[in-house]
């Protein structure tokens, strides 16, 4: 499930003055759309969360 990346007035009365380009708030999680410590190496772009459930899949090992 995808969440809505739209700009603009969801509701709240607030609207930003520009799209994010930098920062935090500029990158999500391609699996589950969280914005939360966003893995970016190798271009993986997942979230910690996800990256534990997916990295056996992925041809990453646990050595401890």
């Amino acid at each position: 499930m995808v969440k809505d990346r739209s700009w603009g007035d969801r509701g709240t009365g607030f609207t930003p003055r520009k799209e994010k380009s930098f920062g935090r708030g500029s990158r999500w999680c391609k699996r589950c759309g969280c914005y939360t410590s966003n893995i970016r190496k190798y271009d993986l772009h997942l979230c910690r969360q996800c990256f534990r459930e997916v990295a056996n899949s992925l041809g990453f090992k646990k050595f401890r």
